[in-house]
């Protein structure tokens, strides 16, 4: 369905083995080339979950580390969907959306992204509470990555401004690395704190006496700052399309959570061309894991977590007063898949 040409801009992708010539072709589009944000979808295309709710010629489109930087590669998404380029985006920035949606460009959210963010925020010792932040070095790996932004909304919402109260510095480094940036903050060198969600990282630095400052699992239980977006004329002109691919995504889901196919899984992952370097290597099994909590398995989009981002955004001036997150929701196809899959809503 989407447009034949893409703008001149570096992807790799995969189709389905034997795409039907006789269908369009749906373009789904990832800004973030790395395994936990692509190798779902990729599992509905392998094991034919697409395939069985009608979804026979599909393109899974993904924007490698080096075709720009992070933030760059994010707006690139939401310029792919408004334009047509692409039919849906597996793990759009959330607020690109909504300010694309504003603007009245044609983009929508069709279903969730993932369950949760599954973050604990630890200090060093001697330490108490996330006051103690103030004036202190953080440590991040670039600009716009999940554990920066949810870093900086801890503290401007404990009343720390980002900005002047701390001091973030930018490594410049591989993003999903919780194994080594664990390392460096044990040994001193990743400052004053750090955001982890890997469960047997949280329960080791508990036990080691580093002290727990924020609980985001608690603090922000549906804030979906990734969601999954579509361009709007597509789903308002295909919501057929959109329901079988939200349930060939929510049968992939269930797929990879059940653990008896982690074997099978790590094959697609690493078939995909992934778990070369030694960082993937060493935070693939921490990764997957932790799926356990943060994927979701019914790609359910509670209205609140999306309040909560516009609620951010006016008041960091980057949506009117005057917007309401009904203009950019269009959950219909979602629930109609719930409802021949058998979901409660």
């Amino acid at each position: 369905m989407a447009d034949a040409s893409l703008p001149l801009f570096q992807t790799r992708s995969w189709l389905q083995a034997i795409p039907d010539p006789d269908t369009s072709r749906v373009r789904l589009s990832a800004a973030h080339d790395e395994w936990n944000h692509v190798c779902i979808a990729l599992a509905a295309l392998t094991e034919g979950f697409f395939a069985q709710e009608g979804l026979r010629n599909v393109e899974l489109v993904t924007l490698p580390e080096d075709s720009g930087e992070l933030l760059s590669r994010e707006a690139m998404q939401v310029e792919l969907l408004a334009n047509g380029n692409a039919d849906v985006g597996i793990d759009p920035r959330t607020t690109f959306v909504l300010e694309a949606n504003s603007e009245g460009r044609p983009v929508c959210i069709v279903a969730a992204r993932r369950k949760t963010h599954a973050f604990v925020l630890f200090g060093r010792p001697g330490m108490q509470t996330i006051d103690d932040l103030r004036g202190q070095r953080l440590c991040q790996s670039m600009p716009g990555g999940a554990t920066d932004v949810m870093l900086r909304q801890v503290l401007t919402d404990s009343g720390i401004d980002p900005e002047r109260d701390v001091h973030i510095e930018y490594s410049g480094g591989a993003m999903h690395d919780s194994a080594g940036t664990g390392e460096g903050f044990r040994a001193g060198t990743h400052g004053a704190a750090i955001l982890v969600t890997y469960r047997d990282q949280i329960e080791g630095l508990r036990r080691d006496g580093f002290p727990l400052l924020a609980d985001l699992r608690t603090r922000y239980p549906s804030r979906h700052d990734r969601c999954t977006a579509a361009n709007q004329n597509f789903a308002q002109q295909h919501p057929e399309l959109v329901k079988g691919f939200c349930k060939g995504m929510i049968r992939a889901c269930n797929w990879v959570l059940d653990l008896t196919n982690a074997a099978r899984f790590k094959e697609i992952v690493i078939e995909a061309g992934y778990l070369k370097s030694k960082r993937e290597q060493d935070n693939f099994d921490g990764l997957f894991l932790g799926w356990q909590d943060r994927v979701s398995r019914d790609l359910a989009l509670p209205r609140d977590g999306i309040d909560l981002i516009v609620d951010e955004e006016m008041r960091a001036g980057r949506l009117p007063a005057s917007y309401s997150v009904d203009q950019v929701l269009s959950l219909g196809p979602l629930k109609m898949a719930h409802t021949e899959l058998g979901i409660e809503e």
